[in-house]
């Protein structure tokens, strides 16, 4: 529900992202507020899970269930000293609640309310009625007193891929030691002694490397990780039934093909967009035509996560200069930057994928013998965004 906010998600996000303050939010309806309840959306239920907190997966229904946590509620400068209960009621397949005991004399209906757990306690700040610029001053006394964060450092493998980096950076332009888009990581993890292979573990000791050209745009998007969708819960079983289904005769080649970026907040040429659904806690990719709405293919949000997590666990994405010649064999590299990001934190990914800022990317296209061939299933975000994905980022200059 946090699309129905009334101020910007994303830059209330990354207030509390410049501070490394763990967040997930919340936003009360017209009812909500009017019968004192708001859905424990999966959002919620994971971040408290994730602070062991609360379960609600192990609490029972009934009042008599029912756990207080002791919270400090922030809005209009002013801290509320209240409770949140986390409950199931009776009624309804007790469907996971939560509520802020006296929120209806500090929010308003759409009000963006950021949960911050800290000691098994709770810092809930209405951001709509909140100055977070001053609030998350160093020097403010509510953000010395619940809010400042320990900084994060750098791991002992990390500091060591830094230094060989930078020995790499200061050797220079190199040539690439393979022609292609891909030239740029293979000429790296080379140079690093990283044999080449299909493997989707993390390049260099349990950390990924992801490197690009430094010439390429600036809202060009960086693959995080790959993931197929979930066959056997999906309404098209296979990428075969998306490609024919979905997409369109190439006519060059007069063959089918399906290249194209999916998002939750519009809906693309193809009249397809993601879609997600918290009860279920489902990502959809979902195709929409004159108002009648058909969800094609699933995934599992927490198997998304997962695969996102064993992935991103700690990633240096490098960024090289690059001279290049009649062709691509002559392509030269210099390795002149590189950015630090660890603490992946995956209360985020959801709210990234709601509002935009990660993607899909279909790469399908038909063979000449009438099969189909797929290139991953690809979540993709701009590196700008990436501070919002991570508790840390850090960026050093190589050179």
């Amino acid at each position: 529900m946090i699309e129905l906010s009334n101020i910007d998600v994303i830059d209330t996000l990354r207030k509390f992202k410049e501070k490394n303050i763990p967040v997930c939010f919340l936003v009360p309806t017209i009812t909500g507020l009017e019968k004192s309840i708001m859905d424990a959306t999966s959002d919620v239920r994971d971040f408290l899970l994730n602070k062991n907190i609360h379960d609600y997966n192990k609490q029972t229904q009934g009042t008599e269930s029912k756990k207080l946590i002791h919270t400090f509620l922030l809005s209009n400068n002013v801290v509320t000293e209240t409770k949140t209960s986390l409950y199931r009621p009776d009624t309804k397949q007790g469907d996971p609640r939560i509520w802020v005991y006296g929120l209806k004399e500090h929010s308003e209906p759409t009000d963006l309310l950021a949960i911050i757990a800290e000691k098994s306690q709770f810092i809930v700040i209405n951001c709509s009625k909140s100055n977070l610029n001053n609030i998350l001053n160093n020097d403010n006394q509510i953000y010395k007193k619940y809010l400042q964060n320990t900084p994060v450092n750098m791991s002992e493998i990390a500091e060591e891929l830094l230094l060989k980096l930078k020995s790499i950076g200061e050797k220079g332009f190199i040539k690439t030691m393979r022609s292609g888009d891909t030239g740029v990581g293979y000429t790296l993890e080379t140079l690093l002694g990283i044999d080449a292979n299909s493997s989707q573990s993390p390049d260099y000791k349990g950390i990924e490397i992801k490197s690009g050209r430094k010439h390429a745009k600036k809202n060009n998007r960086t693959t995080m990780f790959s993931k197929t969708p979930n066959w056997n819960i999906s309404n098209l079983k296979s990428s075969k039934e998306i490609l024919f289904k979905r997409g369109k005769i190439n006519i060059e080649d007069n063959r089918h093909k399906l290249y194209h970026s999916f998002s939750a907040i519009n809906i693309n040429s193809y009249n397809m967009k993601l879609e997600l659904n918290d009860a279920q806690n489902l990502l959809h990719q979902v195709y929409i035509y004159n108002g009648n709405i058909e969800k094609d293919v699933s995934w599992e949000m927490p198997v998304l996560k997962e695969a996102l997590s064993k992935k991103h666990k700690e990633t240096f994405w490098v960024t090289a200069k690059t001279i290049s010649k009649s062709s691509d064999i002559e392509e030269k590299f210099q390795y002149t930057k590189v950015k630090h990001t660890g603490n992946l934190d995956l209360d985020a990914f959801s709210i990234l994928l709601n509002q935009g800022i990660i993607t899909i990317d279909y790469l399908i296209k038909e063979l000449p013998n009438g099969s189909s061939r797929d290139k991953g299933y690809l979540f993709k975000i701009r590196p700008k965004d990436l501070d919002l994905l991570f508790a840390s980022v850090n960026e050093y200059d190589l050179i």
